[in-house]
């Protein structure tokens, strides 16, 4: 199940952040490649699709644990999706970047996700890139019904 999770959950970040075989520039400024992974100093840039596949694997897996330390440091006994949707907003902004959703965090412990997906869009995030938050917002509210 976790495995078929983690599948959908790839598929759907790559959609997100697009894929670009030459390094551009993001919004934020940051020298970017692939799908949607910042290029650090001196990093070897790949120079083909696979390259870039295997950059984007190592940066899910890296989001994907974050996302359980976030849960194990808050001790957050969330709903498999609702991890998911961490996952994403980690792969995106980072986890420094997600921890400072204190009010979603807080509502998470209490597995109130309609809380947590309002408290989602109230951000510069949300401001940022409003059709992915929105659209994470959403998933995370239906987890509530």
């Amino acid at each position: 199940m976790v495995d078929i999770i983690k599948k959908e959950l790839m598929d759907r970040v790559k959609e997100h952040e697009g894929y670009r075989l030459d390094p551009y520039f993001c919004t934020e400024n940051h020298l970017t490649g692939g799908y949607g992974h910042k290029i650090l100093e001196g990093e070897v840039v790949p120079t083909t699709k696979e390259g870039w596949d295997l950059l984007f694997e190592k940066d899910f897996n890296k989001a994907w644990d974050s996302m359980k330390d976030l849960c194990s440091t808050h001790e957050l006994n969330i709903h498999i999706k609702a991890q998911g949707i961490l996952c994403e907003m980690i792969f995106q902004m980072g986890a420094n970047g997600v921890s400072k959703f204190k009010n979603m965090i807080v509502a998470l412990k209490s597995q109130s996700y309609s809380v947590a997906a309002t408290e989602m869009l109230d951000s510069r995030w949300a401001k940022q890139t409003p059709n992915r938050a929105k659209e994470l917002s959403s998933r995370m509210e239906e987890l509530a019904s």
